[in-house]
């Protein structure tokens, strides 16, 4: 009987590179006794939670698989009773609005195989929030960051995805039991040889090394600089702003901060977050520590002395952005 891991992301913590990678190196990791299905329409597995979230997106593909029960019951069908192990990846998995997975009824989807392991990667709160805010931002929709910033903080929730990662634990454990979930430090395990997806090969059993067995892939769905996407969107909104206008932003910032990281925040703002999460982090490392003592959340890194904030953004800053925006129209 094979056993299955479960890659649930969440969004904005290399799903994608992850995603991207294992499904270039299907046959290899085949070779290795593991299997990453190609049941479309991209390299993830997002479509299997078309059983709890309705998306139109995955409308084709499910159709030309019978349907989402029939998709899921070719899955263990096909894969359950093989040696080895199946991998699934879906950030979609730790959604919790508008609609969010069942787990209680996944836990029994997948009770044909031997062993379970739900892998989590768990991200400082004010990056990921930072990062989801982004990433809504790159989809053509400007959420008011303050509103953002409190709605985060009120219900532990960026745009439908759990920033508290306590939420994530309630989640799982209706279906699954603590020690069937691996939590992993996303700084951590990222800065480690192999990075983000050594250290779920890991959790296979596999002695696959990320890093020379097996081939690359370009780096998916890199983030911009977040003040730059900040500053060219609020120039264009409500249109989505121009590459040309972030590069303006962007080559303003550089002239002004030279390579200093940058945020969407301002100080009050981080102050703020920093307070709402400090509680719930603590409760989130001592919950995950009962099965995995080594472990421990790292500190946040966005910090009004050492990134660019909106309130640095001054005069010579914006002249600097519209100077550039004016030459570019003369050129065109």
């Amino acid at each position: 009987m094979a056993k299955v891991v479960l890659h649930i992301g969440p969004h904005k913590t290399g799903t994608s590179y992850i995603q991207r990678r294992l499904f270039a190196n299907r046959a290899r990791l085949e070779q290795a006794g593991l299997y990453y299905p190609d049941i479309g329409p991209n390299p993830a597995h997002h479509i299997l939670t078309a059983k709890w979230i309705p998306n139109p997106d995955f409308d084709l593909s499910l159709k030309s698989h019978g349907g989402i029960d029939a998709l899921w019951t070719k899955i263990i069908d096909t894969y359950a009773p093989k040696d080895g192990t199946l991998i699934l990846s879906g950030e979609p998995f730790t959604r919790l609005e508008p609609a969010r997975v069942d787990f209680k009824e996944l836990a029994g989807l997948l009770s044909p195989f031997e062993e379970v392991r739900i892998v989590y990667y768990a991200r400082d709160p004010i990056a990921l929030t930072q990062s989801i805010w982004q990433e809504v931002a790159k989809s053509g929709r400007f959420p008011a960051i303050q509103g953002f910033v409190q709605r985060a903080i009120a219900t532990g929730l960026a745009s439908g995805v759990p920033v508290d990662h306590n939420l994530v634990l309630d989640t799982l454990e209706e279906g699954f039991c603590p020690d069937q979930i691996t939590i992993f430090d996303y700084e951590t395990v990222k800065a480690q040889p192999g990075g983000i997806l050594q250290a779920l090969l890991n959790v296979t059993g596999s002695d696959l090394m990320a890093e020379g067995t097996l081939k690359e892939t370009k780096q998916a769905n890199t983030s911009p600089d977040p003040l730059a996407q900040l500053l060219a969107t609020e120039l264009t909104a409500p249109a989505r702003p121009p590459h040309a206008i972030y590069d303006a932003a962007r080559r303003a910032l550089l002239d002004r901060f030279d390579k200093a990281p940058t945020t969407i925040f301002t100080p009050a703002q981080i102050a703020t977050l920093k307070a709402s999460f400090v509680e719930k982090n603590q409760r989130f490392e001592k919950r995950v520590q009962q099965h995995s003592p080594a472990f421990s959340m790292s500190p946040n890194r966005i910090d009004p002395q050492t990134h660019v904030t909106p309130r640095q953004v001054g005069p010579g800053v914006t002249a600097a952005i519209a100077r550039q925006i004016y030459q570019l129209e003369r050129i065109s």
